[in-house]
């Protein structure tokens, strides 16, 4: 069976990582199916949403060490970790985690590139880097604190702790703790889905522009705008409002 399972249903794509057994620890080959996964989410237009969630009672243990041992020493070129590292970046479309029990290292810094977190209450996050003599990756160390703030930040990658949900949910790193985690994402997702394309996109990519000015910022919004009052979407909308 395959160690990364996709499905779409109501223009939501739902990632599972499927290795239950090694806590779906991520090996070169998951990197890769993953990686497809998502592209194909960006180019398809029957997929307005992303869910990532994985199989079993654990989110993702982190790379699979045995794997990454045998693998390239050196990830600054081409690899399957890179090419994953660049599509979470650069993934154009709501992308949505819905975490649960296990969450180590790449499973937590996945989750600076969701638009929304969601977790069980039985979630249990850990940077976990630091414990095994390597950097965090993805971004992690400006995105992190960006997040939940320079010594929240401080202390998840440098003393790689376990924190709860609940207090991942406190310091800012998890939307919501809910109990039916997957349905609940996927309720979101769907929400989203249900939306305009072409709305949630831009929206999503000015949240995500963290270059220039204020002033920059506001013209860029300003150019969006009014490039989507024309729009079928915000007509159609608009016509309902003022009957």
């Amino acid at each position: 069976m395959s160690t990364v399972l996709t499905t779409v249903e109501n223009k939501v794509m739902t990632i599972q990582l499927n290795r239950p057994e090694k806590k779906n620890a991520l090996t070169s080959e998951m990197y890769g199916a993953f990686s497809d996964a998502l592209e194909h989410a960006a180019a398809s237009d029957e997929v307005h949403a992303v869910v990532v969630t994985g199989s079993g009672d654990s989110f993702c243990a982190g790379n699979d060490l045995r794997d990454f041992l045998s693998g390239p020493a050196d990830i600054t070129g081409p690899s399957p970790q890179a090419r994953l590292i660049s599509n979470f970046v650069t993934f154009p479309k709501p992308f949505i985690a819905a975490i649960n029990g296990v969450t180590v290292g790449i499973g937590v810094t996945m989750l600076l590139h969701c638009d929304l977190v969601y977790a069980a209450p039985n979630a249990r996050l850990t940077t976990a880097f630091t414990n095994i003599g390597v950097v965090p990756e993805a971004g992690s160390t400006r995105l992190l604190a960006q997040r939940v703030g320079a010594l929240h930040a401080s202390a998840l990658m440098l003393l790689a702790d376990l924190i709860s949900a609940q207090e991942a949910q406190r310091i800012g790193l998890v939307n919501e703790v809910v109990d039916d985690v997957l349905e609940y994402a996927q309720s979101k997702a769907a929400q989203l889905a249900a939306k305009s394309l072409d709305s949630i996109v831009t929206t999503k990519a000015l949240l995500r522009n963290d270059h220039g000015t204020l002033v920059d910022q506001i013209h860029r919004e300003n150019v969006e705008f009014s490039r989507l009052l024309k729009s079928d979407a915000f007509q159609a909308a608009a016509s309902k409002l003022v009957r």
